[in-house]
């Protein structure tokens, strides 16, 4: 039976120093966890993640550290507290689904942020974390909390077109950037991440940032057919081609471009050109991108080297190398 959120008003937490809050998740050892969305600073129908870019969408109001695929959902990837606190609400009991047609997204209605945790951090601090896997939470209202507890595990919750942990910070009821200390109709910045000094992250959730203006690369490798986003998420990354295949790929999937991006994707096989191609430049900034090309029929034996690249203004932003041994 779902649980619905519980609105019991607790005793403030003692006013203190501005805590400093650490990432929301525990990513495992080798795998990605990046940021897909921040917070949009812009009040108006436009949009500006803090960095003035576009890594967000109109009217987000937190932070979205996502994981691949619902493969990483089943094996469980821990949500953790921020910071100290004591949880002041919790909903579970959703199911976890990714959502894409206009009637899921009503089936939703009000409750969007899936299965969620609010912890009060005092000081006027609360954090939000939405879309956790159904059945995964594990603290109940009044529950104190320490900076590192697991709460629960990442899902696919309420609203999500893509697995991952929402979390948004308020201060005094306002939502706030955590890497910035902004909100909306507030400037955001050009400077670089790392001089963020009015933030509130520790130093180790500011270190996993990296550069907040370049895409991030979810994956790169070979594949037997034509690829795309929501197959990587639904059922995770494709097997390798082997002799049997109709035909043989290679691919790079990617997040957070600009627009006029472009891809390059280079195959050689034993050391000569199997496939080569440039896409053109991107119509418009892409949340997610998945770029591929080889060729049709089954692949012969050999040794295949793919180098699949992000372009921005004929410079390489990034560059995946992969290589497969065909038997």
């Amino acid at each position: 039976m779902s649980r619905s959120v519980s609105l019991v008003v607790l005793a403030a937490l003692p006013v203190s120093a501005e805590p400093l809050f650490g990432l929301p998740l525990v990513c495992p050892q080798g795998a990605v966890c990046p940021i897909q969305q921040f917070v949009d600073l812009d009040p108006g129908p436009g949009v500006s993640d803090p960095w003035c870019g576009t890594k967000t969408y109109d009217g987000h109001k937190g932070t979205d550290f996502r994981v691949l695929s619902m493969r990483d959902v089943d094996r469980g990837v821990e949500v953790v507290a921020m910071a100290d606190g004591v949880v002041k609400a919790f909903r579970d009991g959703m199911a976890d689904r990714l959502v894409s047609t206009d009637p899921e997204r009503q089936a939703i209605s009000s409750r969007e942020c899936g299965n969620g945790i609010v912890l009060d951090h005092g000081g006027g601090f609360e954090t939000q974390y939405c879309h956790m896997r159904q059945g995964s939470l594990r603290l109940e209202t009044g529950a104190k909390v320490r900076k590192g507890d697991v709460l629960g595990l990442v899902g696919a919750s309420g609203l999500a077109a893509f697995p991952h942990v929402h979390v948004t910070l308020r201060r005094n009821g306002k939502e706030i950037d955590p890497f910035t200390g902004s909100s909306a109709g507030e400037s955001c910045t050009t400077h670089d991440a790392g001089a963020a000094a009015s933030g509130l992250l520790d130093a180790g959730a500011m270190a996993e940032l990296g550069t907040p203006d370049l895409p991030t690369v979810l994956s790169a490798g070979f594949a037997d057919g034509p690829v795309n986003d929501r197959q990587f998420m639904s059922t995770g990354l494709p097997d390798p081609p082997g002799r049997q295949a109709q035909a043989l790929v290679g691919y790079i999937w990617a997040i957070n471009l600009a627009e006029a991006d472009r891809f390059m994707l280079r195959i050689e096989k034993d050391g000569r050109l199997f496939s080569e191609q440039l896409t053109e430049p991107l119509d418009r900034s892409k949340a997610v991108y998945v770029a591929f090309a080889g060729r049709k029929g089954a692949p012969q034996p050999g040794l295949y080297r793919l180098e699949a690249a992000i372009l921005r203004q004929g410079e390489t932003i990034a560059l995946e190398s992969r290589a497969l041994t065909v038997d």
